[in-house]
C-alpha cells in the first residue's frame, strides 16, 4: 500500500480522442481520464543528437493507487508537461499504478 503522504503531486491521466471536424474530417485530441495525487520522481535522463539536433529525453516514475480503467495508449500531464507512458505495472494486487513515463524536450 502506498503511503498517502507520499502522494503529493496532482497528475492528470489523459486519452485519446477522435472527433470530426467542420469538414468531417477526423482530429485527434486528448481528453481528461482521471486527476489523481500521485508520487513523481525523475528516474534518468539521457541527452542524445538526433538528425543534427540536441534532445533530452527524461523519465519519471508515477505511483498512484489503482485507476481502473488505466492503459499504455494514455499520457500524463503534469505540472505542465507531457509524460508518454512507457510501462505500466500493477502491484499489491490492483492497489497501486507504478508508471515508467517519458518526457521528449
Amino acid at each position: 500500500m502506498i503511503d498517502a503522504g507520499k502522494l503529493r503531486e496532482r497528475v492528470t491521466w489523459q486519452t485519446p480522442t477522435e472527433t470530426r471536424n467542420a469538414l468531417g474530417e477526423s482530429v485527434s485530441s486528448w481528453s481528461t481520464f482521471a486527476t489523481v495525487w500521485a508520487s513523481v520522481e525523475g528516474v534518468s535522463a539521457r541527452e542524445f543528437l538526433l538528425s543534427g539536433q540536441q534532445q533530452i529525453e527524461m523519465s519519471h516514475r508515477i505511483r498512484c493507487r489503482y485507476v481502473p480503467g488505466l492503459n499504455q495508449t494514455m499520457r500524463a500531464s503534469w505540472r505542465g508537461r507531457t509524460l508518454e507512458i512507457v510501462t505500466l505495472l500493477e502491484h499489491n494486487n490492483r492497489s497501486e499504478h507504478e508508471v515508467i513515463c517519458q518526457e521528449t524536450s
